[in-house]
C-alpha cells in the first residue's frame, strides 16, 4: 500500500487538506487523515497541488488528427480518446454532429462497437444534429439538417450506446420524440436551436434536461423573452459551455457562473481534431479551409469555424474568467459532467484506476504521479 502525502485531494466536492490517498495494486482504494495512517505507512510526499479524478468531456469533434464524423470506427474513436486523455480527460462523448442518414449510422455503431469492446475513457457518443435549426446551423452542413422521421424512432431505440447524448433544436421535432429518445436512455440537448420560452418549457416538460454550449448558436436572452438562456436558468438546465474566452466573452462567462452555478455548468471544448496534433495548421471541413491561428480556428473570412481548447486549459480560463473557487472548478470539469450523463462513479476519486487519477501543481498543470 502507498500512500500519497501533502497534496490537496478533490473527493468530488471539496478539497481535502490533511489526507493522504491511499493507493494498492495500481487502483485507489482510500482517502485517509494523515494522522490516522497505519505505523511504518509507505508515505509518497508530493510538493503540493492537487490529486483528483481526471475530466469528463461531454462534447469534442476529434482530436489527433482524427475528426469523429470523418473516421467513425473503432479505430478512429481510440486516436481521439488517446488525443485528449494526454490532456486530463480520462472519460468523454466523442462528438458526431450532423451528416447524411448512413454517416449518422455508422457513427452510432462505432460508439455500439467501443461501448462493447471497453475502450478506455469512451462512456458513450454526443450526436449533435442533424434535428437543429438551418438558421443557427453553424458548420453543420445544411443539406443533412432535417426533422425526425419514423425510421428516427427505430435507430436512437437500438440502444448498446452506453451514456449518450443527442443536441437538437426543440421547436424543430415533435415532443413525443423528445420523450421516445428519453425513454429510449438518452440525455436530450437543446443546441443550434432558436427555440423560444414556449418551445423550451415544452421541451422540458417532455424531457429535455441540458443546452449544448450555452450562448452559442442559439437566440439571446431578452427581458421580454428569455429564450433558451433565460429558460435554463430559470428550469435549472444542465448546460455546457466553452471557456476559451473566444466563443464567449470572459463577463458572459462569469455571468452563467453567478446565474447557474458549478451544479449545472460544465465545462465542455468542443475541439477539434486539432488537439494533440501540433503538426495541423489548416484542415477541410465542409468545403472550407479552416486554419489554426494560435488558440483559434478561423476560416479564410476570418470567422470562427470550432474551437481549440483542452480541458486542462479550460480548467485553467475558467479559474481566470469566471472567478471561481478551485472546488468549484474542478465541479465544473468533472462532477457535474459525470452526474449529468449518469456516471456519478466518474467524480469519485476512490476505486479508480491510477492513470485516470490526475496530480495538478498549484499551477493546474499536469504532473506525473511518482
Amino acid at each position: 500500500m502507498i500512500y500519497y502525502q501533502d497534496a490537496a485531494i478533490f473527493n468530488g466536492q471539496t478539497l481535502l487538506h490533511g489526507y493522504s490517498l491511499a493507493v494498492e495494486n495500481n487502483r485507489t482504494v482510500a482517502v485517509i487523515a494523515d494522522n490516522r495512517l497505519p505505523e511504518g505507512a509507505n508515505i509518497v510526499r508530493l510538493d503540493g497541488g492537487i490529486l483528483t479524478p481526471g475530466y469528463v468531456e461531454l462534447q469534442a469533434n476529434g482530436g489527433g488528427g482524427v475528426l469523429f464524423n470523418d473516421t467513425p470506427t473503432v479505430e478512429g474513436l481510440q486516436t481521439i480518446l488517446a488525443a485528449h486523455r494526454r490532456f486530463g480527460t480520462v472519460a468523454m462523448l466523442p462528438t458526431f454532429i450532423t451528416d447524411s442518414p448512413e454517416k449518422l449510422d455508422v457513427g452510432l455503431q462505432a460508439i455500439r462497437d467501443g461501448i462493447s469492446n471497453k475502450l478506455p475513457g469512451l462512456i458513450g457518443g454526443h450526436f449533435e444534429g442533424p434535428f437543429i435549426n438551418i438558421d443557427k446551423k453553424g458548420t453543420h452542413q445544411p443539406d443533412f439538417i432535417r426533422q425526425p422521421d419514423q425510421a428516427d424512432y427505430a435507430r436512437y431505440a437500438k440502444g448498446g450506446l452506453g451514456n449518450s447524448l443527442v443536441t437538437l433544436a426543440p421547436e424543430r421535432v415533435p415532443t413525443d420524440f423528445i420523450r421516445h429518445l428519453v425513454a429510449s436512455g438518452w440525455r436530450v440537448n437543446a443546441g443550434h436551436t432558436m427555440a423560444n420560452k414556449e418551445d423550451m418549457l415544452a421541451a422540458y416538460h417532455a424531457g429535455l434536461s441540458g443546452v449544448t454550449h450555452l450562448y452559442n448558436a442559439m437566440p439571446p436572452l431578452q427581458g421580454r423573452q428569455p429564450a433558451v438562456i433565460g429558460s435554463a436558468c430559470h428550469l435549472g438546465l444542465y448546460c455546457g459551455i466553452i471557456v476559451d474566452g473566444i466563443h464567449s466573452d470572459p463577463f458572459a462567462l462569469q455571468a452563467a457562473y453567478r446565474l447557474l452555478g458549478k451544479d449545472r455548468l460544465m465545462l465542455v471544448t468542443d475541439s477539434m481534431h486539432t488537439i494533440g496534433a501540433p503538426e495541423m495548421h489548416s484542415f477541410d471541413l465542409t468545403g472550407q479551409t479552416v486554419f489554426v491561428k494560435g488558440d483559434r480556428l478561423i476560416n479564410a473570412n476570418g470567422s470562427l469555424a470550432g474551437a481549440h481548447i483542452t480541458m486542462a486549459q479550460s480548467v485553467k480560463n475558467a479559474l481566470k474568467y469566471m472567478q471561481a473557487g478551485i472546488a468549484d472548478v474542478l465541479t465544473m470539469a468533472i462532477t457535474t459532467p459525470a452526474k449529468y450523463i449518469r456516471r456519478d462513479d466518474l467524480a469519485s476519486i476512490i476505486n479508480r484506476r491510477c492513470e485516470d487519477i490526475l496530480y495538478l501543481d498549484d499551477g493546474l498543470n499536469l504532473q506525473t504521479l511518482p
